[in-house]
């Protein structure tokens, strides 16, 4: 949503909005605020500390075990994501830095 709209609506309705969906302040286009429910971040919060834990937990596996390999496919099975999500995060992450 541009500013411009944001600043229209007032803070209210654009508290409202954001209780139902994440709200994405754009000026001329381009990302620069992003207004969201404390709930819906909580939750995000939640989710990132549980995957951390994964991460933690899989990495003391994977020491442990020295002698195995995995590859990118087993490592998201093993931590419940999906492979090619990641591959499609580490190819955009890629073309962002060219």
């Amino acid at each position: 949503m541009p500013i411009t709209v944001a600043s229209r609506k007032g803070v209210s309705a654009l508290a409202a909005e954001a209780s139902r969906s994440r709200v994405i302040l754009t000026n001329h286009g381009r990302p620069v605020a992003i207004v969201d429910s404390a709930e819906r971040i909580d939750q995000d919060m939640q989710r990132l500390r549980a995957a951390s834990a994964a991460i933690l937990d899989a990495a003391a596996d994977l020491v442990s075990q020295r002698s195995e390999k995995f590859d990118l496919d087993a490592v998201c099975s093993r931590l419940g994501l999906d492979a090619n999500s990641i591959r499609d995060k580490a190819q955009h992450e890629r073309n962002r830095q060219r």
